[in-house]
């Protein structure tokens, strides 16, 4: 998608989640403290370099630079006060996980990432990838898509500190990319149940965002939630090193932001 037709979009927009500021705060695709964590500081002299379907190898030489941040903003309070536990919680998460080596299949307990109040953190994790989800669903919307996905329900499960019932993660390996994936929505029939996800990408590990609407799919223990009997207290690492895959295997999903 052009990312500057979203901007101008959303240029006088209200910040989505709570409705009532005035977007004026970037969030980033990938958190600042995860690229800073992989990839060290950028500078004029050795700038990174970033990749999207438009542009290859546009050089990045700040951490702050625009090209990082989502085209679609939030308010500063929002992105600051309201969701600074989730994303503490977050980087917490990333720094356990990407300290270990982790063994496709096998099954993590989420008391060894979280020492104390594992619930309540595992459920703000769970809020960090509801507010970048908001934001890629706000950017489509904004650049004309029509998704069936209620962005409304994201922005009350942040207001609310409560979980999404739709929005499931899978915790996995990656192959040393590091970023994030364009949205993916897949229907089965017209009018009929929505499939909806992105990969947030970092180096060994990655994070699957799905959206699965209730009762049109059977539940798969491998998909983690925090109201999921089966697996809220623990969660089973996925295999997300694609670029070792036959892509022949994969199916094409429709890309919308």
């Amino acid at each position: 998608m052009d990312a500057n037709v979203a901007v101008a979009a959303a240029g006088e927009a209200m910040c989505w989640i709570c409705k009532e500021n005035k977007a004026d705060s970037g969030e980033h695709k990938t958190k600042r403290s995860d690229l800073l964590a992989v990839l060290g500081t950028p500078t004029q002299d050795a700038p990174f370099y970033f990749n999207d379907l438009n542009r290859r190898n546009q050089p990045v030489k700040s951490l702050d630079a625009k090209i990082l941040k989502m085209p679609v903003r939030i308010c500063a309070s929002c992105n600051n006060a309201r969701t600074q536990l989730h994303d503490r919680a977050w980087e917490h998460m990333s720094d356990r996980l990407r300290c270990r080596r982790l063994a496709v299949g096998r099954w993590v307990r989420c008391n060894r990432v979280f020492g104390s109040s594992v619930k309540r953190q595992m459920l703000d994790v769970h809020l960090y990838f509801l507010k970048l989800f908001g934001c890629m669903l706000a950017e489509a919307k904004a650049n004309g898509y029509d998704l069936p996905i209620d962005l409304d329900a994201f922005s009350q499960a942040i207001m609310s500190g409560r979980p999404h019932a739709e929005v499931h993660l899978q915790f996995g390996r990656c192959d040393g990319t590091v970023g994030r994936s364009n949205l993916h929505y897949w229907k089965t029939d017209p009018g009929e149940s929505v499939l909806a996800g992105w990969l947030y990408e970092l180096d060994t590990i990655a994070v699957s965002v799905l959206y699965v609407q209730a009762g049109k799919f059977e539940h798969r223990r491998d998909l983690w939630h925090p109201h999921s009997r089966t697996s809220s207290k623990r969660f089973q690492i996925a295999d997300f090193r694609y670029s070792k895959r036959d892509k022949s295997d994969v199916a094409g999903p429709n890309t919308v932001a």
